[in-house]
């Protein structure tokens, strides 16, 4: 399951893994992040502790739409 964790400041977010404590940078190239990714195209809200933030949800939306054939 994953949280957002946004700074108060620049209203930047990371991606915390609750299980493990990790936080994953936004950053495509990331393998974590693209395993967040898969895990929004198999489960949807479901890995979410809260809402997923929109950015994020179309980043999924377009690797799902890349993969089908």
């Amino acid at each position: 399951m994953y949280i957002i964790n946004t700074s108060e400041f620049n209203k930047a977010y990371n991606i915390k893994i609750v299980e493990t404590s990790s936080c994953i940078p936004l950053d495509p190239a990331n393998s974590d992040y693209q395993k967040i990714l898969d895990d929004i195209i198999e489960q949807g809200a479901d890995c979410f502790e809260g809402d997923i933030p929109a950015e994020l949800q179309a980043a999924a939306d377009a690797k799902a739409a890349d993969q089908q054939p």
